[in-house]
């Protein structure tokens, strides 16, 4: 009878160990991620804003124009739908860009734009499915839509770094981050809050000097690689982490 007690006051302590150690490592995945990818965006931050410029100009435009429609909510349809379309053949350039980076590899933002545009077609078909997904999730009570936001933040690396078609991208991603769902949530809901802030911050200060279109873009460009230089980071991580 002790020695059943033992074993399983063992076996507790032993499953206690385990759940902190998983814990203890799920942090520093994080606290990784955030490190490496603002190390990163303040290194290159002028490339990284030239990357910018791929999806925060459009956007910016849509957003202009979508603000004479006179319907509101089919204004914000379509102000949501093209930063869901747009915004992640960004984050594809600023994945190809920091991996040539990381390895030492000459002109990579250069590189960065030549992939994109080699795989402009299926990045934007894998961009509105994955739009799609997300607006169907959050119809079915805003959590599936959740799950599909965050399971789908590596599908662009897949595409454009592994040279994965769509189907198999899809897969590939939900395979990286199924066991990292948590991490990958707060990744993206503290860089995007830290990216808001600092447009904030920037708009008030640049705002008695320049306004209108012009301010919006700037504000844009400069904040964006706050947010997916870190997101790209993640997926360069898991990545390599997982043998490709």
């Amino acid at each position: 009878m002790i020695a059943f007690i033992c074993v399983h006051c063992y076996r507790n302590h032993m499953a206690t160990q385990s759940n902190e150690q998983i814990n203890s490592e799920s942090r520093d995945e994080l606290s990784i991620w955030l490190r490496d990818g603002w190390k990163i965006m303040l290194k290159h931050f002028p490339a990284l804003v030239l990357i910018a410029l791929v999806a925060d100009v459009p956007l910016a435009l849509i957003a202009n124009a979508s603000d004479n429609i006179e319907n509101g909510l089919l204004a914000v349809l379509v102000s949501l739908s093209s930063i869901a379309i747009i915004t992640p053949l960004a984050k594809a350039a600023a994945i190809i860009a920091i991996d040539k980076w990381e390895r030492g590899e000459p002109s990579a933002t250069v590189g960065a734009f030549v992939a994109l545009l080699r795989n402009i077609h299926v990045l934007l078909a894998a961009s509105i499915l994955w739009c799609i997904g997300v607006f169907v999730g959050v119809g079915l009570l805003i959590i599936p839509g959740i799950l599909v936001l965050i399971l789908g933040q590596c599908l662009m690396g897949a595409i454009v770094l592994e040279g994965l078609p769509i189907k198999e991208a899809i897969q590939r991603s939900r395979f990286l981050l199924k066991s990292r769902f948590w991490n990958v949530l707060a990744l993206f809901c503290m860089v995007q809050a830290v990216a808001g802030i600092a447009s904030g911050v920037l708009e008030a200060i640049l705002g008695t000097l320049i306004y209108g279109l012009p301010l919006e873009i700037i504000t844009r460009v400069l904040t964006s690689p706050i947010a997916f230089a870190p997101l790209a980071v993640m997926f360069l991580r898991t990545s390599r982490a997982s043998g490709r």
